[in-house]
């Protein structure tokens, strides 16, 4: 398996987290085992193309699957997601803010919460013009990397004339502000924020706090920066209560508790994502 996540620079990166890529095309099939794609509950919505194979998403409550397009649009995610490849894989994802992507497609991020949706049916007309352009391109990640930024730069340039960068750059720093620090950092009443948020967010200041902690958490795990006795700093740290709340928090928007996904996260191909 490749995996890699280019960040983007410039007037771009206030858009987009980053733009991530895979390929199991170099492994064996079948797997062993079925091969799974585990995804945490996060506040981004982003665009997947698939250029080869298929995959189908785990419903939550009867696991069955659903099969999925070759392009996906998909909105916040409050719990964690699992999808199953079908046949060996390569695709390229865009991860975008919300509020960005908001701007940048016309859709409402609450309308895709939890959601992932054939991306014909939701982007404009003019989105279609990914689908051939990825396709050609597939396995040159640089080139994918070019199109794409060409492609959204000079629409961002322009949706950011209609950006609120107060509410959106209080969305980037919600885990170290706290949510009243961050009604004072935009200058409106708790119901306002609430609002606005919600319309350009697709979440509560609750909810997205929530899901910004718990990403800023699977980094420090991630990178190795909270073993032993560090995770109860890292819990003050990140206005956790306690470890104790932490662990609960990350056990219900990724599916393991601290421990376990530190292991996971550094050996298992199906935590993959965990690793961009």
């Amino acid at each position: 398996m490749k995996t890699s996540l280019h960040v983007p620079t410039g007037e771009l990166a206030e858009a987009v987290f980053g733009i991530a890529f895979m390929s199991t095309l170099d492994e064996p099939w079948p797997p062993a085992q079925p091969r799974l794609n585990r995804f945490p509950a996060m506040v981004y919505c982003g665009v997947t193309m698939l250029t080869e194979g298929h995959v189908a998403v785990l419903a939550d409550d009867d696991g069955a699957l659903k099969p999925m397009p070759d392009w996906i649009v998909f909105g916040p995610r409050t719990r964690p997601v699992t999808s199953v490849t079908l046949a060996p894989l390569r695709c390229v994802s865009v991860i975008f803010y919300p509020d960005a992507f908001a701007l940048l497609t016309g859709q409402a991020p609450a309308r895709l919460q939890d959601r992932d949706e054939a991306a014909a049916s939701w982007l404009l007309e003019e989105w279609n013009d990914w689908q051939p352009a990825l396709r050609d391109r597939a396995g040159d990640e640089a080139a994918q990397t070019q199109w794409i930024e060409s492609w959204l730069l000079p629409r961002w340039l322009d949706a950011r004339q209609r950006w609120n960068r107060t509410l959106g750059e209080s969305l980037r720093q919600l885990t170290r502000r706290g949510l009243a620090a961050t009604v004072r950092t935009l200058g409106v009443g708790e119901r306002q924020m609430q609002r606005q948020y919600r319309a350009q967010v697709g979440l509560t200041p609750a909810q997205a706090r929530r899901l910004q902690r718990m990403n800023e958490a699977v980094y420090a795990l991630r990178s190795g920066a909270a073993e032993g006795d560090t995770l109860a700093a890292l819990a003050a740290e990140l206005g956790y209560a306690d470890q104790a709340h932490m662990a609960r928090e990350l056990r219900a928007l990724t599916g393991l508790p601290p421990s376990r996904l530190e292991q996971h996260i550094e050996s298992d191909p199906d935590y993959w994502p965990y690793r961009l």
